[in-house]
């Protein structure tokens, strides 16, 4: 094998959910799409790239199975989480931060239309989750929460850029898992179940939505390591902490993530089965949580394989034959200059 060529792993092999999609994709796909035009985020041939990575199938493998209506929501939250990702992986920490600060606010003011456009991309999908999902106190103020720990992150991330700072794996795994944007996805998922807050609270729980991130965030980092790579955006990657702490290849970090994962996973299954009950209603509440999560994790993965964005055409390929070829250098879909005009 050529020193640009590895091997990847099947880092949930065990992991006890399969793949799962929305039958209403199809759909639901030209209204997503025509939405995201429509708030002309990006120049027309960079949207083509972008709607070619399909964020509407993640959002139909990642989302839960109900009508169109929840499909649609879920697909605009893939959506948004990417265009938010694509405008601040050019940003400084002052500009991720004033970025991070309008998307909380226009969560808490969905009436009023704003004129950044990512900003009213934001505003415009939470207010169409408020009137899909209905009344769930809790579970909203979970969601936002969660959010504003993923912006928060994104910041810090952007700081770390700048500056060419590689966190320890330890380090890493801390930040990483709010940029990996798992657990907003879990909550946002959770929404209208109504679920107390006192089962968030539990260590088991806590431990379980922890690993699920963390088998979130590294497939990930292995399926976008390439992409990263050849766009210089590889600093934050659990593989490039690896290769620097334990001073191994790019090989020998990949097969160090598919013992992490195979721990993980292990500890997952465990900690569900030791779970407590909260009486009958709540119970059957966070077994469909926890069916919602299994289900997050394994559909990124799966649209890894199924996207154009990570591997081009060769994705289903790959997941067959477990061969990567490191692509040159190349990039975004957003330019600076765009970035400067839409905070301007």
């Amino acid at each position: 094998m050529s020193s640009t060529q590895f091997i990847i792993p099947d880092l949930l092999i065990n992991w006890p959910f399969l793949r799962i999609i929305n039958p209403n994709l199809q759909q639901v796909t030209d209204e997503a799409n025509e939405w995201v035009e429509s708030l002309d985020l990006f120049d027309p041939s960079q949207f083509k790239k972008f709607k070619g990575c399909d964020f509407n199938r993640l959002g139909a493998l990642v989302g839960h199975l109900q009508g169109k209506e929840h499909l649609r929501i879920s697909c605009d939250l893939m959506n948004f989480y990417f265009a938010f990702d694509e405008y601040t992986d050019l940003a400084d920490k002052d500009e991720a931060m004033k970025i991070a600060k309008d998307v909380m606010n226009a969560f808490k003011h969905t009436e009023v239309p704003f004129d950044n456009k990512l900003i009213e991309m934001a505003r415009q999908f939470f207010k169409r989750t408020i009137d899909v999902v209905g009344e769930d106190s809790a579970g909203f103020e979970r969601f936002i929460a969660d959010f504003d720990a993923y912006t928060r992150s994104i910041i810090q991330e952007a700081d770390d850029r700048v500056k060419g700072y590689i966190r320890s794996v330890d380090d890493y795994f801390i930040l990483r898992r709010d940029t990996c944007g798992a657990k907003p996805s879990f909550s946002f998922h959770g929404l209208g179940l109504r679920i107390p807050n006192e089962v968030f609270e539990h260590p088991l729980v806590i431990s379980m939505l922890e690993g699920a991130t963390d088998l979130s965030a590294i497939t990930n980092d292995m399926h976008s390591y390439g992409l990263e790579h050849s766009r210089g955006l590889d600093g934050h990657n659990v593989i490039t902490a690896i290769m620097k702490e334990h001073e191994v290849d790019l090989q020998a970090a990949l097969y160090w993530l598919s013992g992490y994962a195979t721990k993980t996973i292990s500890k997952f299954i465990t900690d569900r089965r030791k779970l407590p009950s909260w009486g009958p209603e709540v119970d059957i509440a966070v077994h469909e949580f926890f069916e919602r999560v299994g289900r997050c994790v394994r559909g990124c993965d799966s649209w890894s394989y199924e996207t154009n964005r990570y591997y081009g055409k060769s994705g289903l390929e790959i997941q067959k034959t477990r061969r990567i070829t490191l692509q040159p250098r190349d990039a975004a879909y957003v330019t600076k200059e765009r970035l400067q005009s839409s905070l301007a």
